[in-house]
């Protein structure tokens, strides 16, 4: 009897969970599937280490506790190449870093960011634009945030 309640619960608990989880966005969907995949990963791996089987279990725990790591948000910082040399800055104007961006006078922060982001679309690399391009309007959008 004590066995029928605890599956009794343990089916109440997963439907609930599983509720839960149809109603997450993607991207949270996606990041507690890592944690809860890198999870059991850990602990089939711990235990087959704990059975003798050291050769399989430990590089499956590792893993394990790479997915859960790289699920809670911890990634590794790109190893910096010897050629990667930060961007010289041109000493753009303020009036260039407006005729950039595409505004005039005063512009408000929000308005700054919206510009930016507008053309940042159309020219980023990954849209087909050149690093150059985007170069240039991140330190025009920084010139006029003053960061």
């Amino acid at each position: 009897m004590p066995f029928l309640l605890l599956g009794f619960a343990l089916l109440i608990i997963l439907v609930i969970a599983a509720r839960a989880f149809s109603r997450m966005k993607t991207a949270e969907a996606a990041r507690w599937s890592r944690i809860l995949m890198g999870l059991a990963a850990a602990v089939f791996g711990g235990l087959l280490t704990l059975r003798g089987l050291a050769v399989l279990g430990a590089p499956l725990a590792t893993f394990g506790v790479g997915l859960m790591a790289v699920g809670a948000g911890f990634r590794p910082k790109p190893k910096k190449r010897s050629g990667d040399n930060p961007p010289a800055t041109t000493g753009m104007s303020r009036a260039e870093a407006l005729e950039t961006l595409g505004l005039a006078g005063d512009p408000s922060e929000d308005e700054i960011n919206t510009a930016y982001r507008s053309l940042m679309k159309r020219v980023h690399p990954d849209s087909g634009g050149t690093d150059g391009l985007s170069r240039r309007l991140t330190e025009a959008r920084d010139i006029l945030l003053k960061r």
